[in-house]
């Protein structure tokens, strides 16, 4: 990758140990906007009792042991906008107790959007918490029952849950960002790269055979409505990367798995300049001439005096 394009920390969710060591709520909605929870609400989750304010650790209780067959979510303060899909990157503070026990694992520091656990939900791995998470919505605090079969499996489960423990997750989801731009299409002007979408938004990149502009050009895919981007900001995007020259892809989001989230002050011109002042939710097509991009020098899988062409799904602001 190259050395100032940065990746989205794969480890989010290490703050909340998920990958190591009187209030009854409503139950997750069933076929909500056209996404069907794979978790509902059972006995088990309606029986834990969650105390404390929005974006506060809370207080949480439950008669132990507790068991039930299947993971189950149940809704204790509702949330706002699209339902969340598994692709999907969101911000979460957790706290985390033993089932059997009652005794906590772990919980986020609970100091604010920049302590809290940010992944997405797809790569969440606890296969229960992944199921809690799909549908819901930002804003909303779920009380979750996860059995060990869709909890830790053995390489990462903590010292202080034994194989038949379940554990009771409280979740509070402050953001999501967008799985895929989704702003209006544009019209495309003639002798620039074609981009083809697949389901999931996923670009491919068709170069001309021709010379490459000398002059950096960007042109919107999509036009977002969202924020507008500044040059001080570090935006949550998805990028695809290919050298005009061959058409190899020399790194990509998609294919790391998670969103990137860049420091604008730390990119190469060309992208920086393609970015500022565009909205979330858009899509942009950069083709970066070498003064733009890395020059003489190249960078990784680069060759040195390369032009690049990038297609970015502007997500969020960090």
């Amino acid at each position: 990758m190259p050395r100032l394009l940065v990746p989205r920390l794969a480890g989010g969710l290490s703050a909340v140990a998920l990958a190591v060591a009187g209030l009854t709520g409503c139950a997750a909605g069933a076929g909500r906007d056209g996404c069907t929870p794979p978790a509902s609400s059972g006995e088990a989750s309606q029986s834990v009792i969650v105390t404390g304010a929005a974006g506060a650790k809370p207080t949480v209780r439950f008669k132990t042991p507790q068991h039930a067959p299947s993971t189950q979510v149940t809704t204790l303060r509702e949330g706002t906008g699209a339902p969340i899909v598994p692709s999907q990157e969101i911000v979460a503070e957790f706290t985390i107790l033993n089932g059997t026990t009652g005794k906590v694992i772990t919980t986020t520091p609970y100091g604010g959007k920049a302590d809290a656990a940010t992944f997405v939900v797809n790569k969440v791995p606890v296969k229960g918490l992944q199921k809690v998470l799909t549908c819901a919505r930002v804003g909303e605090r779920l009380a979750a029952f996860i059995p060990p079969s869709e909890g830790y499996a053995a390489a990462n489960r903590p010292s202080s849950v034994g194989p038949q423990d379940s554990i009771v997750v409280v979740a509070d989801i402050r953001s999501a960002y967008l799985a895929r731009a989704n702003g209006v299409n544009q019209v495309m002007q003639g002798g620039l790269p074609s981009v083809v979408l697949a389901p999931d938004g996923r670009p491919g990149i068709t170069v001309p055979k021709a010379d490459p502009p000398k002059r950096l050009v960007v042109a919107d895919l999509k036009k977002g409505s969202g924020a507008q981007v500044k040059a001080s900001d570090t935006v949550v995007v998805h990028y695809t990367g290919v050298v005009w020259k061959d058409q190899s892809v020399f790194d990509s989001s998609w294919q790391n798995g998670a969103p990137a989230a860049i420091p604008l002050g730390q990119v190469v011109k060309g992208f920086r300049a393609a970015l500022v002042g565009q909205r979330v939710g858009s899509q942009v097509l950069a083709v970066l001439p070498p003064s733009q991009g890395y020059g003489s020098q190249g960078q990784g899988a680069i060759p040195a005096n390369s032009t690049l062409v990038f297609v970015i799904d502007v997500l969020g602001k960090a």
